[in-house]
């Protein structure tokens, strides 16, 4: 992985309120304009409700992604011709057009109730974001991603504690290219830092072990958590 550029941010950031999320999913005329045939085939494809959720998330990462490129590369795409697709894991991708003198770099969604986030990492760093409404949650489902002693820092009380427990660490299994089916107890965050064990580690150590913060920012009624490498 190269070196990060001194004084450049960690990330750059974009979102799709909620407000437009739900104009967005009919697919009216001026959003549909942002996507290209492939892309509007497949939202098309899928029922109403994941169709206005993955809308939302491609709104935001397409702006997120401009703005790199146009920092970065010195090119200011058009929406269009920024094509993202899921794998077969449902990590986005993103196809660039034919020609263009560009590096694609680490880029994430996440969506909710509350609409898109995207983060797009600067050039020499990995980035994973997630999105969660803040409502309390019961015991069995933070057990399912707390490892031991963190669920009493965050009980159904403080639903705040909770979102910050649940955004954190799927932020950091998205970086490492995971998802929630890797053991979250596996990832812990502490003061805005990342550690690892069992397979997220083993997913860390084949990045070559970088350095991994998580920022957390309140959106509306969500949280958001951007976990990042370097410093």
């Amino acid at each position: 992985m190269g070196s990060p550029i001194s004084g450049r941010p960690p990330y750059r950031l974009a979102f799709c309120p909620r407000a437009e999320a739900e104009r967005a999913g009919p697919l009216p005329a001026d959003v549909r304009e942002r996507f290209s045939p492939a892309e509007l085939a497949e939202l098309e494809s899928l029922p109403e409700r994941r169709r206005r959720d993955r809308a939302a998330g491609r709104l935001a990462a397409k702006r997120a992604l401009a703005a790199h490129f146009e920092a970065e590369e010195g090119w200011t795409p058009e929406p269009d011709e920024l094509e993202i697709f899921n794998d077969r894991d449902g990590r986005p991708v993103l196809r660039l057009p034919a020609g263009a003198a560009a590096a694609v770099p680490s880029f994430s969604i996440a969506h909710s109730a509350e609409g898109g986030a995207a983060a797009v990492a600067a050039p020499g760093r990995r980035v994973g974001v997630d999105l969660e409404t803040v409502v309390a949650r019961p015991d069995e489902v933070i057990a399912f991603v707390a490892a031991p002693g963190e669920a009493r820092r965050a009980p159904a009380s403080d639903p705040g504690a909770q979102a910050r427990l649940w955004t954190g660490k799927e932020a950091a299994l998205k970086l490492l290219g995971l998802g929630l089916d890797a053991d979250a107890r596996g990832v812990r965050v502490e003061d805005g830092a990342v550690a690892f064990d069992g397979r997220p580690a083993e997913a860390w150590r084949a990045l070559g072990a970088p350095r991994v913060r998580v920022d957390f920012e309140r959106v509306g009624a969500a949280m958001l958590a951007v976990a990042y490498t370097g410093d």
